[in-house]
């Protein structure tokens, strides 16, 4: 027993984020620069059972973010700090079975971490995973009850950050498929009475030789609404990925249909759509529409270059047009312990031009 904490391992990330938005709509620029991370620790197993548990935090360095109106909380909450017990689970291990129960990441189709602020989405969880290895099949499911971090809204939340999945929370069953270069999903999601979700997507891969590849994929999705929720639609997408060397091409393009009155729902955190961007997502315009996106990165040596462009339009024209830019290079350092990522993203509001905007984002991370 005095193993089992002797034994532990510690892990955590130290992340300085800075970030600005400029509005086109009032010309005013929105500004936060904050600190944090997250520390966690890991017991070793004692028969099969460990335990888990982590903080996350978030902390604004006041003279190098805006004041007032112009205090921008991407990065941390409307009162400029939060941080939370995100990680605290039981975990048991018993062969190819594998079973975990408490707060947890996730990632996982409409499920998932979205790690693009200052720290990760977390949830509240009892999940269990089956791998079947001569199949090549893994066996998936979940009862979600809560989920926290960005995406739950920590720039409107003073006090519990936490929000429900659904009113009766949300069950998962998955079967992810892999084998050499196939790969499957089908998932199932029951929202209590919100929605019933059937997501499943594939994908092809072809290597043409060592460093020359190339990736065909599809997916769909399907809400049906539950309680006259309104949660109704359907996505159908296709993505073609090139690797030629150190660059990567990609192409992709996704259909969006929502019935009258009706909305679309992209998941728990960050959504899992082909065309899916640092700004706009599929759902973005909610109402039927068309949108593809082409994006283009070259390694060289530590330093990744990146860039996309995507074009997201309303069937109907008058019910929204949204294009946007990326780009932005990373460079990884002090033996991979270490990155620092720039990034700019220009979104181009076509119907309304006052809600365009311009972000820059500056994210530096240590791991230990």
């Amino acid at each position: 027993i005095k193993g089992i904490f002797a034994d532990s391992t510690f892990e955590g990330q130290i992340r300085l984020g800075s970030y600005m938005c400029d509005f086109a709509s009032d010309e005013k620029t929105q500004t936060v620069t904050a600190v944090g991370g997250r520390l966690k620790l890991q017991t070793a197993s004692l028969n099969g059972i460990s335990f888990g548990g982590a903080f996350y935090t978030s902390h604004a360095i006041d003279v190098l973010s805006g004041e007032g109106d112009r205090f921008g909380d991407y990065l941390t909450s409307s009162k400029g700090n939060y941080t939370e017990l995100a990680e605290a689970y039981v975990d048991y291990v018993y062969y190819d079975l594998n079973i975990r129960y408490g707060r947890q990441l996730l990632d996982i189709s409409l499920l998932d971490s979205d790690d693009v602020a200052m720290t990760p989405n977390t949830f509240e969880a009892l999940s269990f995973r089956y791998k079947v290895e001569e199949l090549n099949l893994e066996i998936f499911g979940a009862n979600v009850q809560r989920m926290q971090g960005y995406d739950t809204g920590y720039t409107n939340v003073l006090s519990d950050h936490w929000m429900q999945t659904g009113d009766s929370g949300t069950n998962v069953f998955a079967l992810p498929y892999n084998q050499n270069n196939i790969a499957t999903n089908l998932w199932f999601y029951d929202i209590g009475s919100t929605s019933h979700i059937v997501y499943t997507d594939a994908s092809i891969g072809y290597d043409i030789s060592d460093n020359k590849s190339v990736t065909f994929s599809a997916q769909y999705l399907h809400e049906h609404e539950v309680d006259n929720s309104g949660v109704e639609g359907s996505i159908v997408g296709f993505m073609l990925e090139a690797l030629y060397e150190d660059m990567v091409v990609m192409l992709a393009y996704d259909d969006l249909k929502v019935d009258n009155s009706k909305s679309i729902f992209e998941g728990f955190g960050g959504g899992n759509s082909y065309v899916n961007m640092q700004t706009t997502t599929i759902g973005t315009l909610d109402t039927d529409s068309k949108s593809f996106v082409v994006s283009l990165s070259y390694d060289i040596s530590h330093v990744n270059i990146f860039g996309a462009y995507g074009d997201f339009e309303a069937d109907n024209k008058d019910s929204g047009h949204l294009r946007e830019i990326d780009a932005g290079i990373s460079y990884t350092f002090y033996d991979d312990m270490a990155d620092i990522t720039l990034t700019y993203i220009d979104t181009d509001d076509k119907v309304i031009p006052s809600q365009s905007t311009d972000e820059i984002k500056l994210f530096v991370n240590y791991n230990f």
